[in-house]
């Protein structure tokens, strides 16, 4: 007895196949009908499913036991097991032959069947549980969407296993927690005794596919250890021999996230092979059950989002930007973390090198911190010891590793959910800065990361112009805030955008109301602005100044090449944006190595940036401009209370210098926030 896709019948004697629950066998059965026949009935017991398949439509078993069908009719009759047997010969199929105007037949053909069954599953309806499939063609496939299915892996992101994913260790403890974050495969077969043993089982996966993945087992003494079955460098596993039957649970879990060249599709294969009793006579494979997976994206949050955690470098010199910050976190019920300081490592890093983000599946949720450094080796991570319990760490090195370098994880913002000409991005679009040229000095995110980013697929990446920003980084003109009106015509947040233009114009109306002698930077010290290149100019000089003005009128095109495209990208309307009255000037790259200097000049800050935006909520915090004073009052600090507190947001002006106009290159205190992650699941979305 074997399986068989075709069973000839026979009259002489019953016939005897194995069968595989779920797949359907042809059979033959005009082969063995007697000339005189001309038509035959066909049932099956309980277990067995009976299908005719002719030129009309499909019949189903209890159609096919009540009619006869005519042997001259071109037609495929298929049959297949709805459970396993217990015994050999369980279920029984039953063909009668009649010949014309005949009630009795003249002549019966019997089939016994086995079933065995031998399934593969995974959570494929994302509901957070391991369900056996309706549709075994459809565990072969991964579908987008609200009415999609197919299953998730989540990356391993835990900071204790940096730098441990490529080992080859064969067993690994799992804490209950943690293994709460993989992703459940059920193998599950069953039939009699007799019959499975003389077949041999195998769990595999595509060489490549190994590498990106780690598949688990439970041990058999009930501890915490795991056994490795497949991972980097071992894609095939043979289970011992089949005794009775096999019901097994193993646990998943990704390497990394989908990139330029990976995908992110990962798919298992088991199959029952039949062993040969005759050493001439290779193996058979009797069948094969595939399920796929796909490893869940790394989504970034926008800063509309609402603050969980706050992370902090603590540097003795900007302790009035720390504790200002923690006022900030207390207002919106959020936790602080102080953050080691790293000093081999160059400039805000905090802020530049590392974004937070999420990863999701149906049943699990992760916060984690991806870091691309710029420093060409790191002995240690000091910001992994920083995190709190849960928060997962992700390295991704990059290629450009110059102090000033666009090429970093910080040369990135994400927009709130908006929708586009009908195309709705749910997750919002993530914002890269860009170089738009080539040129000798031109800087831009490496290819590497760009390709990264846009293979996680559910934050379509939108390009703008920012290479010539001192620091290069789009949140240097730009940033969201929060409005929650989601009335008709609103989007939920604005759009703070810089603009030299509305800075002019607002200092021209002081200097018509008689200001004009009221100096910048009234309340810094003398060494704090020569170390960072400024004057106490007054409005008159600001406004009397020609080549500032050339400069910032630069600085306008470039900022409104931005506006078009994001106006274009992300669907918004004049009314979505706000402009915030900000100068900037042109400067050579300060504080950086000798090799990385050039001549070009690029656009820093005159004051500290009003965009630079701590957004938590409605708490605003915004760097102190220390503008014009007009009757004890800051004249930027009043204009930009006018455009947001309307709005219903509360600004908070960071009273320090230092943390906010330090050169490119010099430690200072910044912050990085972790945020909520979105309510809409990422699966449920059509890229």
């Amino acid at each position: 007895m074997s399986f068989q896709s075709l069973i000839h019948l026979s009259r002489d004697s019953p016939e005897h196949a194995l069968c595989v629950v779920g797949k359907e066998v042809c059979l033959d059965l005009s082969g063995c009908a007697p000339q005189t026949c001309k038509s035959f009935t066909i049932s099956g017991s309980p277990g067995v499913l009976v299908n005719i398949h002719n030129t009309v439509s499909v019949i189903t078993s209890e159609e096919a036991a009540m009619n006869r069908w005519s042997l001259s009719d071109p037609m495929d009759v298929l049959v297949k097991m709805t459970s396993p047997s217990t015994v050999i010969d369980e279920e029984k199929v039953l063909v009668s032959y009649y010949q014309s105007d005949e009630e009795v037949p003249v002549a019966t053909a019997e089939l016994y069947l086995t079933g065995v069954a031998v399934s593969l599953d995974v959570d494929i309806y994302r509901s957070g549980k391991v369900e056996m499939a309706s549709d075994k063609q459809a565990k072969k496939n991964w579908v987008w969407g609200p009415k999609g299915w197919g299953a998730i892996l989540l990356v391993n992101c835990s900071p204790t296993d940096m730098g441990q994913l490529i080992d080859r260790k064969t067993s690994k403890m799992f804490f209950s927690e943690e293994i709460k974050s993989l992703s459940q495969m059920t193998l599950n077969v069953q039939g009699p005794s007799c019959i499975l043993k003389n077949h041999q089982l195998i769990l595999y996966t595509s060489e490549e596919e190994s590498e990106k993945t780690r598949v688990y087992r439970p041990q058999d003494d009930g501890s915490s250890t795991f056994e490795l079955v497949l991972g980097p460098g071992r894609h095939t596993y043979t289970f011992a021999p089949l005794e009775s039957h096999l019901k097994e649970t193993f646990y998943v879990e990704a390497l990394e996230f989908p990139s330029a060249n990976f995908f992110g599709l990962i798919s298992y294969s088991v199959s029952l092979i039949e062993q040969s009793q005759d050493p001439l006579i290779p193996e058979t494979l009797v069948h094969k059950d595939t399920v796929v997976f796909r490893v869940a994206p790394c989504i970034f949050t926008p800063s509309t989002q609402m603050p969980l955690e706050v992370y902090l470098c603590r540097e003795l010199q900007v302790q009035g930007f720390v504790s200002t910050v923690m006022e900030l976190s207390e207002k919106s019920n959020s936790q602080v973390a102080s953050v080691y300081e790293d000093p081999s490592r160059l400039g805000r890093w905090l802020q530049d090198e590392m974004a937070f983000c999420y990863t999701q599946a149906p049943h699990k949720t992760i916060s984690l911190v991806l870091d691309t450094p710029r420093v060409l080796k790191l002995e240690d991570f000091p910001m992994k010891y920083s995190l709190s319990p849960g928060v997962g760490y992700v390295i991704r090195c990059t290629k450009d590793h110059r102090v000033a370098s666009m090429d970093s994880i910080g040369n990135l913002m994400v927009s709130p959910p908006v929708k586009v000409e009908g195309k709705e991005y749910p997750l919002g679009r993530v914002l890269i800065g860009s170089s738009f040229y080539p040129s000798k000095e031109g800087r831009a995110m490496s290819k590497a990361l760009r390709d990264f980013l846009y293979a996680q697929q559910v934050q379509a990446p939108v390009e703008l112009f920012s290479d010539w920003l001192m620091t290069g980084h789009v949140d240097e003109v730009m940033c969201f805030v929060p409005t929650h009106d989601k009335s008709e015509g609103e989007k939920g947040f604005r759009l703070l955008l810089a603009s030299p233009s509305a800075c002019y114009k607002l200092f021209q109306e002081k200097q018509k109301e008689g200001f004009g002698d009221m100096p910048l930077f009234d309340e810094v010290r003398e060494d704090q602005l020569l170390s960072n290149g400024r004057e106490a100019n007054t409005i008159n000089q600001l406004l009397a100044d020609e080549n500032m003005r050339k400069q910032n009128a630069y600085v306008e095109k470039c900022v409104n090449l931005n506006r078009d495209i994001l106006k274009r990208e992300l669907g918004l309307v004049e009314k979505d944006i706000i402009d915030v009255p900000q100068l900037f000037c042109l400067e050579q790259l300060t504080n950086v190595p000798s090799s990385q200097r050039t001549e070009k000049l690029y656009a820093r800050p005159y004051f500290p940036n009003l965009l630079q935006v701590i957004v938590m909520g409605k708490n605003l915090g915004i760097p102190k401009p220390f503008g014009p004073q007009i009757k004890g009052t800051c004249c930027l600090e009043e204009k930009i209370c006018q455009l947001l507190e309307p709005l219903g947001f509360k600004c908070t002006f960071i009273n320090d210098f230092d943390c906010y106009l330090t050169e490119v290159g010099d430690f200072c205190a910044c912050a990085n926030i972790r945020r909520v992650p979105f309510p809409f699941k990422w699966w449920r979305m059509v890229p």
